[in-house]
């Protein structure tokens, strides 16, 4: 199975995984045979990226950081807090809602306490949403959730404490739907307004009766080291560690997405500017464990090298995570090989992934590049 952007996806491929519509029910199941019409209405639909049963990967299970199940409950506890708070008028969420969120970080914590699988981005949601703006602010959320959940997993936290830390990561940006703008507002350089969204957050999540663990998630993810952040400037160990995890989570889903209207990144390029942060913005030995630990090209994903093959992700190094082996399945013309072969990019240095799926590299057609990722999931599935 094949991990492909809808504007790559022709007419006659099979569904391997289903997609569900935004309360959870069935729009296509594993197996539908595409239309061109049904792949049109699928990107009319928000949906970035399907599962693609492809000739010569047919063995390649995508990974997944958690179930389907799991996946739409936490998409429905975030849906239902954006559409309580998008009218306006509400200083608190309904104690049903946030019965929903608590009950839906629970299922994420036992979800992957069984599964303990690597921790791998990107990864993909298969639920429709038309609302972009909406659609972004879920998939940030649950991403920066999972992550975090993950590693209170590893570290071994009580139960209370890991609980806190999940629905604060979930939550932490909770007060960007309090702007004047709501989730149209974008983020500038030093904008007091958009600054902001860290307290209006932590104040809602508190009064809103969760731990204030959790509320704090909310209020420090953006403070720095060095200082340089807000809303209170806070310095080094000064700083919560969780609160740095989050930060880190943050910053790398907003930069391989490019929100605010920034360009997307490849997840390489991203844990780049990371690294360029280490030591000042961001704790060194967090960015290196972030590194070690997680997939930055999962199982399924598909990639094109730099000699313009297109390939799918096969297997993992556990010591080099980023430098997978890829099953090179069509020449940089599109055509399908007859023999599909193996590639190291561990041992083949002079390989690299420049692009997901058919995209080229960061240099080259940015406008496109937007446009094919205008939409795209790094999403909990």
């Amino acid at each position: 199975m094949i991990i492909m952007h809808t504007s790559q996806c022709r007419p006659g491929m099979t569904l391997g995984r289903s997609i569900y519509t935004e309360q959870g029910h069935v729009l296509a199941g594993r197996g539908f045979v595409l239309t061109g019409h049904a792949i049109a209405k699928l990107r009319q639909l928000g949906m970035p990226y399907l599962h693609i049963e492809e000739q010569g990967t047919e063995d390649i299970a995508p990974d997944q950081a958690i179930r389907d199940e799991t996946m739409i409950v936490m998409h429905g506890a975030m849906v239902h807090s954006v559409e309580e708070l998008q009218g306006g008028g509400r200083e608190k969420l309904s104690q049903g809602v946030v019965r929903f969120v608590c009950d839906a970080t629970k299922l994420l914590i036992e979800d992957l306490k069984s599964r303990r699988n690597e921790l791998s981005l990107p990864v993909y949601l298969t639920t429709t949403l038309a609302d972009g703006d909406k659609q972004h602010f879920l998939e940030h959320a649950m991403n920066v959730g999972v992550c975090a959940t993950r590693l209170g997993l590893e570290e071994g936290l009580a139960a209370e404490e890991l609980h806190a830390l999940a629905i604060g990561a979930m939550l932490h940006d909770i007060g960007r739907l309090l702007l004047p703008d709501g989730l149209k507002a974008r983020a500038a350089q030093n904008d007091p307004l958009h600054m902001k969204h860290a307290e209006l957050g932590y104040r809602l999540i508190r009064d809103s009766g969760f731990p204030i663990r959790a509320a704090h998630c909310a209020l420090f993810h953006h403070e720095r080291l060095d200082g340089s952040g807000y809303p209170f400037g806070l310095e080094g160990k000064k700083i919560h560690p969780h609160h740095q995890w989050i930060s880190i989570f943050d910053r790398f889903d907003t930069l391989v997405n490019g929100r605010d209207n920034g360009t997307p990144m490849l997840p390489h390029e991203a844990l780049e500017v990371l690294y360029g942060g280490a030591g000042t913005l961001y704790d060194m030995d967090k960015v290196r464990r972030l590194r070690d630990n997680m997939a930055l090209f999962p199982r399924g994903t598909s990639v094109r090298l730099n000699t313009g093959e297109l390939g799918v992700v096969s297997a993992l190094h556990e010591d080099s995570k980023q430098r997978p082996i890829v099953r090179v399945i069509r020449t940089s013309g599109g055509e399908l090989l007859p023999k599909p072969y193996e590639v190291d990019l561990k041992r083949q240095l002079h390989l690299m992934i420049s692009g997901i799926g058919s995209e080229q590299s960061s240099g080259s057609a940015p406008a496109e590049r937007r446009e094919m990722r205008s939409n795209k999931v790094f999403h909990v599935v």
